[in-house]
């Protein structure tokens, strides 16, 4: 089956397009829509902000592993504080972005979908939301929704359990939680783990990370512009020679796949990097450098990009537990070796279901065929964005197209959808047919919070 967009509706009728999600993603899908002349579109959004990933990950330490400029929209340049966004000036940005392309009036609030269905009678699909608004009838559907969005969450920490004390995932940071003076355990060692750790051992009187096993470890260089720094990029020249540099480092990296292919020239300078990070590091903890090497080749799994959690953990208020954690007790955790630890707080730093592609709604196509049991556990799309027997179905970030630098990659995937769909003019105004059940446009971002109190 072809799965090339098919047209729909008659030539004098524009498409009615609903994207889900309005995190980078989305935001790329609204502004090519718009700039192809499509402005009949709905923006649905479960969270009650505009960003995805940045609106909802607010833990101590959240920034971006790549570099800002690159980790940025190609058509909207920022006056970046620092080499590597943290996540509220990401948000901010998308906001600035939603702005100057005017997409709030397009989007739908605290709106999560449960289901898109394929008419084939009318060739169009019917999106059913939590609140049961009606939304009307649409040609054409993005998920901009990505695949790191459903928190995996450990079978002891599920449910009601019985510590006394906070728990909490990494995309669930509680508003008004301060580590300060707790004993906190960290359960992972990924991206987000290191950054919570690093944060969270300048002001917790108590800090163990309980890994499983380590990764792999770079420096990242990340530090705050200087005012010399921050005038040049303002000029624009500056700005897309910043950007193109780091495009074509990243280009050179992944010539034939020589960062992920053992005995490629990248991956070769990548592992004596990492060696070499973690001796210099830890010299004079011999004890960590053999709990912390891995055991695996370098970018077998993602490597992780930090500049402190090496010397966090050399801290007198800081140990390693070089075991998992296998239950709860009401005033701690206990690890696999059977050791009971005390603790206030408990932070799930155990990542996402990330191969449970649009596993938080349901999408039925042609003949009643639901997605996921098409795919039967093996998720494939061509390009990444589309899927046969699910007309006029794209995907945003879709199975197998993980690879950096990724904006990059959403605006060119946002640009597939439009030339195959009928459109108008482009008008001020909420698309036709789309209506918050609040009534209230997105909310602007919020102060970041602290992981401690005090200065």
């Amino acid at each position: 089956m072809d799965p090339s967009p098919r047209p729909v509706g008659s030539a004098a009728r524009a498409a009615r397009v609903a994207i889900i999600g309005s995190g980078f993603s989305g935001i790329a899908a609204a502004v090519a829509l718009k700039r192809q002349g499509i402005s009949d579109f709905t923006i649905f959004e479960l969270s009650a902000g505009i960003g995805g990933t940045w609106w909802n990950n607010r833990y101590p330490g959240a920034e971006v592993d790549l570099e800002s400029h690159i980790y940025s929209f190609s058509y909207a340049r920022s006056d970046w504080t620092r080499t590597h966004a943290r996540w509220d000036e990401l948000q901010r940005y998308l906001e600035s972005v939603a702005d100057r392309f005017g997409l709030r009036p397009h989007l739908v609030m605290n709106e999560k979908v449960e289901s898109v269905t394929w008419a084939e009678e009318r060739g169009e699909y019917d999106i059913v939301t939590s609140s049961g608004a009606p939304h009307g009838a649409f040609q054409a559907v993005i998920s901009a929704v990505g695949f790191l969005n459903i928190p995996l969450i450990p079978p002891f920490a599920q449910g009601e359990t019985d510590f006394r004390g906070v728990i909490c995932h990494t995309s669930a940071w509680p508003e008004d939680l301060d580590l300060t003076g707790k004993k906190v355990a960290v359960l992972g060692t990924g991206s987000s783990a290191v950054q919570v750790v690093a944060e969270a051992a300048k002001c917790a009187a108590e800090l163990k990370i309980f890994q499983i096993e380590p990764n792999w470890l770079l420096p990242k260089g990340n530090r705050d512009f200087t005012a010399r720094e921050r005038r040049l990029n303002r000029n624009p020249l500056v700005y897309e020679w910043r950007r193109r540099r780091l495009y074509l480092q990243y280009d050179l990296r992944q010539v034939r796949a020589s960062h992920a292919r053992r005995g490629g020239r990248a991956n070769k300078r990548r592992h004596r990097a990492a060696r070499a990070f973690l001796e210099s590091s830890l010299a004079s903890r011999p004890d960590l450098r053999e709990l912390l090497t891995p055991d695996f080749p370098v970018e077998a799994r993602r490597t992780v990009i930090s500049d402190t959690y090496y010397a966090a953990l050399c801290l007198p208020n800081v140990q390693l537990i070089p075991h998992a954690v296998k239950g709860l007790t009401s005033s701690g955790t206990i690890d696999a070796n059977g050791d009971q630890h005390e603790f206030d707080v408990i932070v799930l730093a155990t990542g996402f279901d990330a191969a449970n592609y649009l596993g938080n709604y349901r999408v039925i196509g042609v003949n009643g065929v639901e997605l996921h049991e098409q795919w039967a556990g093996e998720p494939q799309a061509f390009f990444g964005l589309m899927v046969p027997g699910f007309p006029n179905f794209f995907m945003m970030y879709g199975p197998n197209t993980n690879s950096a630098p990724l904006v990059s990659f959403y605006e060119a995937q946002a640009r597939f959808p439009g030339p195959s769909l009928p459109r108008r003019p482009a008008t001020s105004g909420p698309a036709p047919g789309a209506s918050s059940p609040s009534g209230r446009s997105a909310p602007r971002s919020t102060s970041p919070r602290p992981a401690c109190s005090g200065g």
